[in-house]
């Protein structure tokens, strides 16, 4: 197919309509948040239980392969203990740490009031009180563990969904049969592209897990190491906020550098653990994580910080860890039609997509 540009001819009035079906999507995102978000969460929640599935399904016992249905109810087990068992962790860290934040705070308070000796000017260090001091440090761990909270809180209605997204599953096949009749050109071309979004989904996951967990795991011996309390909770967050480009390794660096610095009672604890962090994630996302990843999500920087920028604001921390997964389909669901093969292109790293076939 030859032609001079991929854009589309546009008017003033198809503009104006593009912008109005735009708002309109964002107006319904934001108005719809409480039904879209579960529903969302149990789609990408289905597709990580799907993929443990196949793997539990590839171990046969007695030369015999486990019935699909108890292997989607072992995978379904398997992640429930996981998710109870890091979440009684996490609350036991996160009481402790409720108790003794107080207690640091004034500790800190009290060794820099006492002495200058970091800071030879007293003005520098009064400004250094006045910002360590003036952060409500318990209104941001209780921003952060809100956050968290709103996506523990959706979980029952996740589950859900997820059981019925795994009872719906046999039946796609039939149902898109059924769209289909004739098996003719579309059916192989929207096979194509289901193909497509599955393996660039299964691909970023499992690319993006594995890079996080490294960086989680080797966190969790380094905060080991330079004596940081509440070790696991810390990796854990750094795990989780791996998946959140540029932002969140640089807000999961400074979590537990923060902590050290009251909990040690020493300003210099925030520079040593946060460069220590900020370490980790330099060698793994610039060397490894490029190998692990490959194309990767293939999106551009820009395009990278806008989804996050668009869907934080839409969705709040959720909608920042979808962000990449559901911007990354869009590009490739653009890539596959002519008239909106152009956003894929604006979207991605290089320009570089899937050649479009008729």
């Amino acid at each position: 197919m030859n032609q001079d540009s991929l854009i589309p001819k546009a008017t003033a009035s198809s503009i104006f309509h593009a912008l109005g079906i735009c708002a309109l999507i964002i107006a319904g995102l934001m108005f719809l948040e409480g039904i879209l978000k579960p529903i969302i969460i149990a789609f990408f929640a289905t597709f990580i239980l799907s993929q443990i599935k196949l793997l539990i399904q590839k171990i046969k016992i007695r030369g015999k392969q486990i019935p699909s249905g108890l292997s989607s109810i072992l995978a379904l087990l398997l992640i429930s203990a996981l998710i109870v068992a890091i979440s009684e962790i996490l609350m036991v860290n996160i009481e402790g740490i409720t108790k003794q934040l107080p207690g640091d705070i004034d500790n800190l308070r009290a060794k820099i009031s006492n002495s200058n000796a970091v800071l030879l000017d007293a003005k520098y260090s009064r400004h250094i009180q006045d910002w360590v001091f003036g952060l409500n440090y318990t209104e941001i761990i209780r921003s952060l563990l809100s956050s968290f909270s709103n996506v523990i809180a959706t979980s029952a209605i996740v589950v859900v969904y997820v059981i019925f997204f795994l009872l719906e599953g046999s039946r796609h096949k039939l149902k898109i049969e059924k769209l289909f009749p004739g098996k003719g050109k579309k059916y192989n071309r929207f096979q194509a592209n289901i193909s497509s979004i599955a393996n660039s989904i299964r691909s970023y996951i499992w690319s993006k897990t594995l890079i996080s967990l490294f960086t989680g795991g080797i966190s969790f011996v380094i905060l080991l190491i330079m004596n940081v309390d509440y070790a696991f909770l810390w990796s854990f967050l750094i795990f989780v906020f791996n998946f959140i480009p540029y932002i969140g390794p640089l807000i999961s660096s400074l979590l537990p550098a923060i902590f050290a610095m009251l909990t040690k009672a020493d300003v210099m604890q925030l520079l040593y653990v946060f460069a220590a962090m900020e370490g980790v994630q330099i060698v793994l996302g610039n060397f490894i994580e490029p190998k692990i990843m490959g194309k990767g999500s293939n999106m551009g920087p820009v395009a990278v910080i806008v989804a996050l920028a668009f869907w934080g604001m839409v969705w709040d921390i959720t909608g920042m860890l979808l962000a990449v997964p559901i911007t990354s389909l869009i590009v490739i669901i653009a890539s596959q039609y002519s008239s909106t093969r152009f956003i894929a292109v604006l979207l991605s790293e290089k320009g570089d997509i899937e050649e479009f076939k008729d």
